[in-house]
Formats: structure tokens, C-alpha cells, sequence
């Protein structure tokens, strides 16, 4: 059965973060799984809405007021269907402050559509040692923003389950799901690739460490702890740096660790078919994050997809999915001994890291991956 769905975002490609790449990843599943999909989106002022393959994208005339709740309400009554909202607080305009936005998605359910929001984040963290703190009357704004939109809505999806401990009176709904952030990386790449890569990192028979992100404060911390644990243990190793700022981490790097930095790689930003070859020419993926693995690190879905055996942080965070499934090795957050320890472990034991491999894809692929994500929603929407 095909459905329509209006999908609501305050980023679209070109020139967008994450929450408009996945839009754009689940508006081109849906409408590859034969459904009929319209994207609502503020796009920069060169960009035009029109039709991108089976999609039409409308663009927004301003960032989620008035005029773009009259276009957007005028549209979804001339096609019903699913209106799903991709919420990210301070993508829905008015800085980061949008309340009447909020109260007219909500009051869309009184008009008998069917309105449901998946929450990327929920709201602006509270800076509870210093209650004066200028981002604190935004961060009461948006806890406004949340309570009102998860009252008003038929269902709430989440991108990690730990969301649902900062969601007020979300507990109370009984359709609120998880659906994991997926990779927006391939997963496939030539052996010739793949063997180019592995080449220009340091060749066959050494082992290959590999990080992929953007390497931003929290998590560059924890790598410049880590890799010169990991190179004590093995003074054979080479490090792939892979993604937009590992060409700056790596001249940081040099500063502190030059034994360190001499064995590593920066990519750089690459094209997605290149990223996947230099993922999948890694022995381990290093996932380290101050704050846990979660199911939105599109970073660490990289690895799992791409059947590359992963190490990563356990924290504050982390949801019991990771230990339930098994997908990955873990180390406590912060302890850079343990995480080069368990990194060093599976470069010892060829066996173990091709089973941590193979249940990584196989896990991702049942419970991480867009399709599962389409699954979910398609089957909610007949139901």
C-alpha cells in the first residue's frame, strides 16, 4: 500500500547538516518504496523546491512562520497524508526560539491529520551550575517547545532511546519509537579501492586503525588520549584519519605526539564512494565519544554497516541496545588505557574481530539501517 508524507524540515540539501541529509535519505527511501512524499523545507536563497527524482521538495518563503505555516497547511489539506516533522530546536527559526511553530504543528492533529515528530535533539541544555547563565532562558524555551509538541501528536519518534528521559509526558504515549540515525555512507566499495586505499595507508600486513568524523573538541580529545596508548602497544600500527578536520587534528597532533602523527593519514573530506573504501581498508574502527556510543552517531554506523570490526565508548548515553546486540567493543568513556587495550585485542585475533564484524553488519542492518527505519514507519502508517 503506498502512503503520502509530508516531511517538515528546517534543512534541506544543498548546504545543510545532518538532520537535511537524513531527510533527504528517508524522503528518497520512502518514495523508492512507492510511496508519495513531499518535503517542506527552508533552503538557502539560491536553492529552488521542484521536484528531486520521485520527491518534491517546496521551499519554505521564510524560516517557519507565518507565511510558511499558511504554504505548508495549504499543501498538506490539498494531499493528505502523514505530516512528519525532523526536529532539531534551533533548525525551526526565530532562533532556536520558534514556540508558535509549535503550538500550530500540535493544533494540527485537531484537524484530523495525522502529525507525528521525530526528535534529532530535544532541547538546549540547562547550564544548572551558573541558573543565570544567558542559554538558559532559551534552554526553558525549548523544554516549552518539547512538552507542547509531544502533547499535540500521534506518535514521537526519537533518534536514541535516551531522549525518552528528557521528553516530558512522553512515557505516557504508547507509539513512541527509536529509530536509529543510519549511515550516510555506502556500504560498498571496490577491492580496488579498497586496496588503493590500504596501500597509500601503510600496505598490506600492518595493521590499520582507522577513526572516521569530523573531529570536533569532545570527541578530538579523547582520540589525541588514545592514540598514543594504542602506539605503545603496537609500534607497527597506522592510523586513517578519515573525514572533514582530520587533516587539522593531525597537525595538532604533530604538536603534542609526532611518533604518533608520523604513522597517521587525514583524508580530508572525501566523495561517499571513497569514505566507504577507506572505512572498509581499516582492521578496527576507533569510535571513542566523552558522552557514550549512542544509535545517532551516524559516525559509528559507518563502521557497522560497512562490516568493520568497532571499538567504542561506553558513557552516560549509551542505550542498552549496545550490549544487548554486541555490535561493538567497548571501553569506558574517558579511559584511553581500556579503549587501546580493546582496540589492541581484536588487532591480535584475526577470529574474534571478523565475528565483531560480521555482527555489526548484521545488526545494523536489523536495527540501525534506513530500511529498518522505513519499515517501522511505513508499518505505523497502514496500521
Amino acid at each position: 500500500m503506498s502512503n503520502v508524507w509530508h516531511l517538515l524540515t528546517g534543512e534541506y540539501p544543498p548546504d545543510c547538516g545532518g538532520v537535511g541529509d537524513y531527510t533527504a535519505s528517508l524522503a528518497g527511501a520512502l518514495a523508492a518504496a512507492g510511496d508519495t512524499v513531499h518535503v517542506w523545507a527552508r533552503l538557502r536563497a539560491s536553492a529552488q523546491g521542484g521536484h528531486v527524482g520521485a520527491v518534491t521538495v517546496h521551499a519554505l518563503p521564510d524560516a517557519f512562520g507565518s507565511a510558511s505555516r499558511e504554504v505548508v497547511e495549504r499543501g498538506i489539506l490539498d494531499a493528505p497524508g502523514v505530516v512528519l516533522l525532523q526536529y532539531v530546536p534551533t533548525a525551526m527559526g526565530r532562533r532556536g526560539a520558534n514556540l508558535p511553530f509549535c503550538f500550530w504543528f500540535s493544533g494540527l492533529a485537531r484537524i484530523g491529520l495525522d502529525t507525528r515528530i521525530m526528535f534529532h535533539e530535544p532541547y538546549f541544555y540547562f547550564t544548572w551550575s551558573r541558573p543565570w547563565a544567558p542559554g538558559n532562558a532559551l534552554a526553558i524555551v525549548q523544554r516549552v517547545m518539547a512538552h507542547v509538541l509531544v502533547r499535540g501528536v500521534r506518535r514521537v519518534y526519537q533518534s536514541t532511546d535516551t531522549w525518552r528521559r528528557f521528553l516530558p509526558g512522553v512515557n505516557r504515549l504508547g507509539s513512541f519509537q527509536t529509530l536509529p540515525i543510519p549511515s550516510n555512507v555506502p556500504i560498498a566499495a571496490s577491492e580496488s579501492d579498497v586496496a588503493a586505499f590500504r596501500a597509500r595507508a601503510g600496505g598490506n600486513g600492518v595493521p590499520l586503525a582507522g577513526h572516521f568524523g569530523t573531529y570536533g573538541a569532545h570527541v578530538a580529545r579523547e582520540l589525541r588520549a588514545i592514540l598514543p596508548a594504542l602506539v605503545a602497544r603496537r609500534s607497527d600500527i597506522r592510523i586513517a584519519l578519515i573525514g572533514q578536520g582530520g587533516p587539522a587534528f593531525l597537525e595538532n597532533l604533530r604538536t603534542g605526539h609526532p611518533e604518533v602523527a608520523k604513522r597517521a593519514l587525514a583524508t580530508g573530506r572525501l566523495d561517499p564512494a571513497s569514505t566507504a573504501a577507506a572505512v572498509r581498508a581499516c582492521d578496527v574502527m576507533l569510535q571513542p565519544y566523552p558522552d557514550g556510543i549512542t544509535t545517532r552517531r551516524t559516525s559509528v554506523m559507518a563502521g557497522l554497516a560497512n562490516g568493520v570490526a568497532t571499538v567504542a565508548s561506553s558513557g552516560a548515553l549509551t542505550e542498552p541496545v549496545w550490549a544487548e546486540t554486541g555490535a561493538v567493543a567497548f571501553a569506558p568513556a574517558g579511559d584511553a588505557a581500556a579503549f587501546a587495550a580493546a582496540a589492541d585485542a581484536l588487532l591480535g585475533d584475526a577470529s574474534a574481530r571478523a565475528e565483531l564484524a560480521r555482527r555489526g553488519a548484521a545488526e545494523y542492518a536489523a536495527r540501525f539501517s534506513m530500511a529498518h527505519t522505513v519499515a517501522i514507519l511505513r508499518g505505523a502508517s497502514a496500521s
